[in-house]
């Protein structure tokens, strides 16, 4: 059996939770009860078969009989999985290995493709430094569960993102032709404290130039001034020379012509 592409693990995972956790709680007549004890042990034998390809889910819930089959959350952090490429450029980090953090607390982050027994939105732990946006599961976890560069994003309040009391406590990134990212905070308060912090250092980022300061300008402008004086002396004195020279001209014929005069 071939490495499973994520869509179908994700149809498996969903099947096997609805057969195990959903028909659980549902009164089953003896036919209906049957298959879904066929269907159970049908996964257990393609768990232990293709352990690789199709593991166990993690401990978490029960079939009836009490064992444990696990919950399906393959599904669940597949989501968080990016096709962006950018995870691949940034390197697997814990939080207390991060530098230079900015703003760090936990968010509720909006799955990108949530199954249909799934929660919409993950408790996720998340990091804001210098540069790159992290998510963990928390601020234990080994390693983040994503994370994206945020140069060449926007972020903003998104009241749209929920139907609920809390609808105005998100906010989201956005990206032309890239893929989005959504979060709730606790309160409206808070959202607006991560947006301004996100656009701060935004900010920071994108500014290509130190602005001189109003006295360096100037001075700047002196100096040019300055050099324009001192270049503009050679050709001053050339042009004095020249007078200069007339004059001896001048002060030459006026000996010839008093000569003249007195022979007159």
């Amino acid at each position: 059996m071939g490495t499973l592409p994520t869509e179908i693990r994700r149809l498996l995972d969903d099947c096997e939770l609805f057969v195990s956790e959903v028909l659980q709680d549902e009164v089953l007549g003896g036919k209906a009860q049957e298959t879904r004890n066929v269907l159970l042990n049908n996964f257990r034998i393609v768990h232990i078969k293709h352990p690789n390809e199709f593991p166990f889910p993690p401990l978490g819930f029960r079939d009836d009989d009490g064992s444990s089959l696990g919950p399906s959350a393959q599904s669940d952090d597949a989501s968080d999985y990016q096709d962006d490429g950018d995870f691949g450029d940034i390197p697997a980090v814990t939080v207390q290995d991060l530098s230079n953090i900015l703003k760090q607390g936990h968010l509720e982050k909006k799955r990108r493709d949530h199954s249909f027994f799934g929660s919409e939105w993950q408790k996720r732990w998340c990091v804001l430094n210098n540069s790159i946006f992290y998510y963990f599961g928390s601020d234990k976890d080994k390693q983040q569960k994503g994370s994206f560069y945020i140069i060449d994003y926007a972020v903003q309040l998104a009241s749209n993102l929920r139907k609920d009391s809390r609808r105005n406590c998100c906010f989201e990134f956005f990206c032309s032709g890239r893929r989005s990212f959504q979060f709730t905070a606790n309160s409206p308060q808070e959202a607006r404290e991560w947006v301004d912090q996100i656009n701060f250092v935004l900010r920071d980022l994108r500014s290509t130039s130190i602005p001189c300061d109003e006295d360096e300008e100037q001075e700047e402008e002196e100096e040019e001034t300055y050099d324009d004086v001192d270049t503009s002396k050679p050709g001053g004195g050339s042009e004095a020379g020249e007078v200069g020279e007339e004059d001896e001209d001048i002060y030459e014929v006026l000996p010839e012509a008093q000569v003249v005069q007195e022979a007159g």
